[in-house]
């Protein structure tokens, strides 16, 4: 048995922020066997059989949860051309770096978005086994695309309504945990464009049935307005980016109050996905040299919808889209900070967007998102309250997973 002694305890348990003082975690096999003030625990705390860790002056509070990433890029200039050169094992190698490094930076759990192939879920299963270090993988393996459409080269084309219905059986078949779906077209696939709806609504409700008969979430990159409409009549769970563009090129941004609206009662968050990209000049930010002019406008008006949505109850969680351009696996604390500073979340909120409504949204709130009995012991050290600085996640001063201690500073 291990005893944590928590003299700040940041909880997130039942979607509220508070700090406790000197509170006692216990924790057994990995899991969190016991969460009671200090005074209550004297008896466990004087057992020698008992393994005290006690992390100073730290705040302790759950793993962090990045609910948008690519292990599979590498966050250079050019990502798909430094996945096109490698063979499949070269990037299984990479990807399991990368998820090393999300965990060195305070998250236990990942959400990976799209990979190439169905490899990730080997390095999904060993790090679950802590076989190897790395944040938890949530993982769909390759996402459906239109042929030719966005992130095609991750190899899974499927057009006809037979063609999606296979390709979703068949990646259940495999063992992926969700079904990811390019509903638009993106900014950084070449000949591909963020304004196209993909795939038309009777086919996103197919994708979405044959998902849920068995028993798996659905994820949409989204980016237009009518894409959007299309992804919550289709039952998504969760959407990605949910930019509301307008694809007749009428206006930029067709923001809707009613689909807001619609998102929040069917209880489906939104991943804006905003790394580094988000706050560098357009020149450098935009995943192409063709959409520099489109990114200068596209930073901002992403930052007001989000908002918009936010205001109007939407579920927003956080995500970095880390390994696109610029967008770096050890730098989710820097999301946090967009999203407070661009976004004007309030702090609380954006602690929350990466635990307690991250973990519900990916349906893993049974097992993760809080520190309450019965919970894997994820957890991070901080030198600071994070109420008072989000900068202080620059600086994670110790990790856990499963109960087992991955770093101390």
């Amino acid at each position: 048995m291990k005893f944590v002694l928590a003299r700040h305890l940041v909880s997130c348990a039942d979607n509220q922020i508070q700090e406790e003082e000197n509170m006692g975690i216990l924790i057994e096999d990995g899991k969190i066997l016991r969460v009671s003030p200090l005074e209550e625990l004297k008896e466990q705390l004087s057992d020698p059989s008992v393994e005290v860790i006690d992390p100073g002056s730290s705040w302790v509070m759950p793993g962090l949860i990045d609910a948008h990433v690519h292990l599979c890029f590498d966050s250079s200039l050019n990502p798909i051309t430094a996945l096109e050169r490698e063979s499949e094992s070269e990037t299984l190698l990479r990807m399991a770096k990368a998820a090393r490094q999300e965990l060195y930076a305070g998250v236990t759990t990942v959400r990976d978005c799209g990979a190439k192939g169905l490899s990730i879920l080997a390095l999904r299963d060993a790090v679950g086994r802590d076989d190897l270090e790395g944040a938890d993988i949530i993982a769909c393996g390759s996402p459906l695309t239109v042929t030719g459409g966005h992130c095609h080269f991750l190899g899974l084309e499927a057009d006809s309504l037979t063609e999606v219905q296979k390709a979703v059986r068949n990646l259940c078949r495999q063992g992926v945990d969700f079904i990811k779906v390019m509903v638009s077209g993106g900014n950084m696939t070449p000949g591909s464009n963020s304004l196209i709806n993909q795939y038309d609504r009777d086919i996103l409700e197919s994708i979405t049935y044959e998902a849920h008969m068995r028993g798996k979430k659905v994820s949409g990159h989204v980016h237009t307005t009518q894409g959007i409409e299309n992804a919550i009549a289709a039952g998504f769970d969760t959407i990605e980016h949910c930019s509301y563009k307008d694809s007749s090129l009428q206006q930029d941004v067709a923001y809707s109050k009613e689909l807001a609206a619609k998102l929040k009662e069917k209880g489906i968050a939104v991943c804006p996905a905003m790394g580094k990209s988000y706050i560098l000049p357009p020149e450098e930010g935009a995943p192409l040299p063709d959409k520099v002019a489109m990114w200068r406008d596209f930073q901002n008006s992403r930052f007001s919808t989000t908002k918009s949505m936010f205001d109007q109850g939407v579920s927003i969680i956080a995500g970095t889209d880390a390994g696109c351009k610029n967008s770096y696996f050890h730098e989710f604390g820097l999301t946090l900070e967009i999203m407070h500073d661009k976004v004007k979340l309030p702090v609380t909120d954006v602690l929350l967007s990466a635990t307690f409504r991250a973990a519900g949204a990916l349906g893993i709130l049974d097992r993760t998102g809080t520190i309450e009995a019965g919970k894997s012991a994820d957890l991070i050290f901080l030198p600071q309250s994070p109420l008072e600085d989000l900068a202080v996640f620059r600086n994670v001063s110790g990790v856990m997973k499963h109960g087992v201690q991955i770093r101390q500073s």
